[in-house]
C-alpha cells in the first residue's frame, strides 16, 4: 500500500472481527471508512458468498455518484466477483472500491476475519457508530 507505517484500529469492537454468513446471508454494497481493507477467508460456504467489487469507483476528489448509481442498477461492465478459497488474504482499497458479498448457499457458513488498519494511531468509532455496526457501545 506504499504507506510508511500502519496502525491497528484502537477500537476494541472494530479492530478485528470474524464474521459468519449463514445460508442466504450476504453483505450489501458499501464503501469502507479506512483507505484499505484486509480480510482473511477462514471457511467458504458450499455455494454463493462471492466477493463482489468495483475497483476505484470513486476518489477523494470525486464521489462519482453517477457511477455508483450505474453499478447499483446492474449496469457497470467493470463489476467483478471472486470466489475466494479458505486462506485467501485479500487487501483492497475499501474506501474507493464499492464491494459486498453475494448471499451464501448451503449449510456451511462463510467465515471471514476483517482487520482494520489506519495511517494514524488512535482511530476509534464513536458510540453511534458502534451501536450501528455492533448493536452495543462497549466491548
Amino acid at each position: 500500500m506504499e504507506k510508511p507505517q500502519l496502525f491497528l484500529m484502537d477500537d476494541p469492537l472494530a479492530r478485528v472481527n470474524v464474521m459468519s454468513y449463514s445460508d442466504g446471508e450476504g453483505l450489501g454494497w458499501h464503501f469502507d471508512r479506512s483507505e484499505f481493507t484486509t480480510t482473511l477467508l477462514i471457511q467458504s460456504p458450499l455455494a454463493g458468498g462471492e466477493f463482489e467489487y468495483r475497483t476505484d469507483l470513486r476518489s477523494d476528489d470525486d464521489p462519482n455518484l453517477d457511477g455508483v448509481a450505474r453499478l447499483l442498477a446492474g449496469d457497470d461492465p467493470e463489476q467483478k466477483a471472486l470466489r475466494l478459497s479458505p486462506g485467501t488474504l485479500n487487501i483492497f482499497k475499501g474506501k474507493n472500491t464499492l464491494h459486498g458479498v453475494s448471499p451464501t448457499q448451503g449449510e456451511r457458513n462463510r467465515l471471514i476475519a476483517v482487520f482494520s488498519y489506519y495511517e494514524r494511531p488512535g482511530v476509534m468509532f464513536n458510540d453511534d457508530e458502534r451501536l450501528g455496526f455492533y448493536g452495543r457501545t462497549v466491548a
